[in-house]
C-alpha cells in the first residue's frame, strides 16, 4: 500500500515538473496602438493597446498585469492595472486595452522639436495560469507617440475644450489723423499647457459693419515657454477714416461699435512654422463722438 502511495506521489511530482517545463510563458508581442483620448492643462489621458500571446496548447488565465509608462530617462510617468481576469484561448493572441492618465506639462516637455513625437517605454509584469500552474512574465517595449495633430489643434486655434486662450481685454483709439486712425486691440494669450512657442505675427483685416475698414498686425512678438502662463499683447490697426466713421455711426445707434478681425496667426513652435486662419469679434462701447475725442 505504501509503495502505491509513493508511486502516485512520484507520478504527481513528475507531472508537475513536466507541466512546468511544458508551460510556456505568455508574452506581449506587439504594442498595437497608443492614442490620445484627451488633453487638458492638468491631465492627459491615453489608451494603450497591446497584443498578449498564449503559446500553450491550453487556455491561459491572465489574472495579473501591471503596466508602467516610462519617459526617455526611464522615470515612471503613468500606470495602469488589469481590472479583471482575462482568458486567452490556446495558441491564440488577444489585444488588451489600458487607460493611463499623465500630468500634461511634463509630457509637453518631452515632445521632440524635430518631429513632435514623445518617446515612451511601455513596461510591465504579469501572471498567468495554465491547468492551475502559474507563471510570471515581463515586457519592456519602446513606443513613439506622435503629438503633432494634438498640438496643431491647440496652438494656432487658441482654444482647448471649448475654452478660448485668446481673450480681448479692451479696444482703444490711439491716434486720430486726417487720412488714418490708429486702433489698438489689447488681448491676453493663455498658455496653460506650458508650451514653448513664438507668436510672431498676426497680419489681419478689420471690418466694421461688415465693411473693410483697415489692416493691422501684432505690435510686438510674444515668446512663450513652460514658465510663462500668459502674456498681454496688442494688435495695431490703421483705419481709413471715411470707411471707419461711416461704419461706426451705424453701430453707435445701439451703443456700441461692432468689429470683426480676420487674419492668419504666424507661430513658430517645436520646429514647426504654423500659418493658420483665425478671426475674432468684439465691440467698442462708445459713440462716434467719444471715439474721435478719446
Amino acid at each position: 500500500m505504501k509503495n502505491i502511495v509513493r508511486m502516485i506521489v512520484c507520478c504527481l511530482a513528475l507531472f508537475s515538473l513536466s507541466s512546468c517545463k511544458l508551460f510556456k510563458s505568455p508574452a506581449v508581442t506587439k504594442i498595437q496602438d497608443v492614442k490620445v483620448v484627451s488633453i487638458t492643462p492638468d491631465k492627459s489621458t491615453i489608451n494603450i493597446s497591446f497584443i498578449v500571446n498564449n503559446p500553450n496548447c491550453y487556455k491561459l488565465k491572465l489574472d495579473q498585469l501591471e503596466v508602467e509608462l516610462l519617459n526617455k530617462d526611464r522615470h515612471k510617468v503613468g500606470t495602469a492595472t488589469l481590472q479583471k481576469m482575462v482568458q486567452i484561448p490556446k495558441k491564440s493572441a488577444m489585444c488588451l486595452d489600458f487607460t493611463v492618465e499623465l500630468e500634461t506639462r511634463p509630457v509637453v516637455k518631452m515632445v521632440s522639436s524635430l518631429d513632435q513625437k514623445v518617446l515612451f517605454f511601455i513596461t510591465g509584469k504579469g501572471h498567468g495560469k495554465v491547468l492551475g500552474i502559474g507563471k510570471k512574465f515581463k515586457f519592456d517595449k519602446p513606443y513613439e507617440l506622435d503629438l503633432k495633430e494634438e498640438l496643431m489643434s491647440i496652438i494656432p486655434k487658441f482654444s482647448t475644450n471649448g475654452q478660448s486662450l485668446f481673450k480681448i481685454t479692451k479696444t482703444t483709439v490711439e491716434k486720430i489723423g486726417i487720412g488714418e486712425t490708429e486702433l489698438h486691440i489689447h488681448f491676453i494669450v493663455l498658455n496653460p499647457y506650458g508650451l514653448t512657442f513664438n507668436f510672431k505675427g498676426f497680419p489681419a483685416e478689420i471690418y466694421i459693419s461688415e465693411k473693410l475698414a483697415g489692416t493691422g498686425n501684432l505690435k510686438n512678438q510674444l515668446i512663450f515657454n513652460e514658465n510663462i502662463y500668459s502674456q498681454d499683447g496688442v494688435m495695431a490697426f490703421k483705419l481709413n477714416n471715411l470707411k471707419t466713421i461711416w461704419g461706426a455711426v451705424k453701430g453707435a445707434v445701439k451703443g456700441e461699435i461692432r468689429y470683426t478681425v480676420k487674419g492668419k496667426v504666424l507661430i513658430d513652435a517645436l520646429g514647426m512654422q504654423i500659418n493658420q486662419p483665425y478671426s475674432y469679434q468684439d465691440a467698442i462701447p462708445a459713440n462716434i463722438l467719444e471715439l474721435l475725442l478719446n
